[in-house]
């Protein structure tokens, strides 16, 4: 199978066909007030991009990918 990405935010869902791959990158940011969030982004952007320009998640999304700011006990930051 050939596979191609293609944009998650904009493929209309007619359009997918096999061999689409619909990808996201994550990235979990750590502040400066013992706080976190979590970040969406292209899957092509840099970390760095994503920490800056990316959509924040929920912290339920959030905290099923980085158990790591949950166990240290930061809070999340809505």
């Amino acid at each position: 199978m050939e596979y191609h990405s293609v944009n998650p935010m904009t493929i209309i869902p007619k359009d997918l066909k096999p061999g689409d791959i619909l990808a996201f990158r994550v990235v979990a940011v750590i502040g400066n007030n013992k706080d976190w969030a979590a970040y969406r982004g292209y899957s092509e952007w840099t970390d760095e991009e994503i920490a800056r320009n990316g959509d924040k998640i929920s912290k339920e999304a959030a905290e099923q990918l980085f158990y790591a700011p949950r166990e240290a006990k930061l809070s999340y930051r809505e």
